[in-house]
């Protein structure tokens, strides 16, 4: 006794005996073939660990290997293992090393920053530029109302130099800034300036 059912790939009506009646039925050779196209494609379809996107895996190693990544550019940057970060100057968020983040005490999107953060803070010492000269030089300039000479330097009355007041800054000249300096500064036995750590 024949039975009719319906092609697993086209949909085509056909008639089989019941002995013949399998999980998958095909009208053909064609669609057999297609479909066993397909259920390989699909077999070989994987999420790419890194962005999220499906792909197709065309590689001879799916068995071994544990990660799949859809381009080179995604294998790459997961392997670096970035994270995202804030800028501690202009608080953008980037993409940096973790390690690089482990090591390091701030963060910066590009050199500027860098050097802008430790102009402004006072991290490396110097004071902040403003068009290029020291910015207690230039509110001093400006409260006098004329340029300061080569001979004439600005001084921060509590030795503060992030504390640039009008009312801290007084000037001097060379010889005397350095006397006012000199002063604070500890020597030892044989009056030689000890090295402040």
């Amino acid at each position: 006794m024949r039975l009719k059912i319906e092609c697993n790939w086209c949909g085509k009506e056909i008639s089989r005996k019941r002995s013949m009646i399998k999980e998958r039925n095909y009208c053909s050779r064609t669609c057999l073939g297609k479909a066993n196209a397909e259920r390989f494609r699909l077999q070989r379809l994987k999420i790419c660990d890194y962005c999220g996107q499906e792909f197709e895996y065309k590689g001879r190693h799916k068995k071994r290997n544990i990660h799949f990544f859809c381009s080179s550019k995604c294998a790459n940057k997961y392997k670096t293992k970035r994270m995202t970060v804030k800028c501690d100057w202009c608080d953008l968020e980037f993409e940096k090393k973790r390690s690089d983040v482990n090591r390091s005490n701030h963060n910066f999107c590009k050199p500027e920053c860098g050097r802008s953060f430790k102009r402004w803070t006072g991290v490396c010492g110097y004071s902040p530029l403003v068009g290029g000269v020291p910015i207690h030089r230039k509110i001093m300039e400006e409260t006098l109302g004329r340029k300061l000479t080569d001979n004439e330097e600005v001084h921060h009355i509590d030795f503060n130099h992030h504390n640039n007041h009008i009312e801290n800054l007084v000037v001097l000249s060379k010889s005397e800034h350095s006397r006012i300096h000199a002063v604070s500064k500890e020597r030892d036995v044989y009056g030689r300036f000890i090295d402040q750590k």
